[in-house]
């Protein structure tokens, strides 16, 4: 068996046989682990307060309804994915039919994409200070570990993830691109110091407080 959920060897079984066999009653659960049903349902209560299951009421004729556990979402995210894999194949394979030309303009639409998405979050933001925080703000909203610090003259934005890092390790696009999208947004003075694809742990922006828009 391959770990899903190290904390608990019992409530790793009950998500794999979730996984596998869809939404199980309690008692279908205690038969299949050989656990008393008050012991599965100390399990599932505490799965369920993580957001890990949830349940679903099954009509069964006349009398009380059966509660059937199923995963959520976030169960799901558990589960190894071969996302970083595909997209790299999948850009290999536009690179090698469509040129890096196709792979540059990919890029440019990401850009665009992310201008309009940062620019409509922040629209009612006015000075510096307001559009920066709003961005960390925005970047938080997008699954990010974003970390905002001041010094007198600068504001320096800290990610420390990067949900595309294996491509934009590859395709240096990807961060070339984001940082022009920084300075569409704020100004051209607007520097990212370090980047994760370069060993560093975030990718760090600094934006100087009397920055001008241009």
């Amino acid at each position: 068996m391959w770990a899903v959920y190290n904390e608990n060897p019992t409530r790793e079984k009950i998500i794999l046989l979730l996984k596998r066999r869809g939404p199980l009653s309690i008692d279908d659960l205690s038969k299949e682990l050989s656990i008393t049903s008050m012991g599965i349902r100390q399990h599932l209560l505490s799965l369920e307060r993580k957001g890990l299951i949830d349940y679903i009421a099954k009509r069964q004729g006349i009398g009380r309804p059966a509660f059937l556990y199923r995963l959520t979402d976030k169960a799901e995210a558990l589960f190894p994915k071969a996302y970083d894999k595909f997209i790299m194949d999948l850009f290999k394979d536009i690179e090698k039919h469509d040129g890096k030309e196709k792979i540059d303009e990919i890029f440019k639409w990401h850009r665009n994409r992310f201008m309009k998405e940062a620019r409509d979050f922040i629209a009612e933001k006015i000075t510096v200070q307001d559009k920066v925080y709003g961005l960390k703000d925005y970047f938080e909203s997008e699954g990010y570990y974003a970390e905002l610090s001041e010094t007198n003259n600068h504001y320096n934005l800290k990610l420390f993830n990067c949900p595309i890092f294996k491509l934009a390790t590859e395709y240096k696009e990807a961060c070339r691109y984001h940082l022009q999208a920084f300075k569409e947004i704020l100004g051209k003075e607007v520097n990212r110091d370090e980047c994760i694809t370069d060993g560093n742990l975030s990718c760090t922006y600094s934006i100087p407080k009397n920055i001008l828009k241009t």
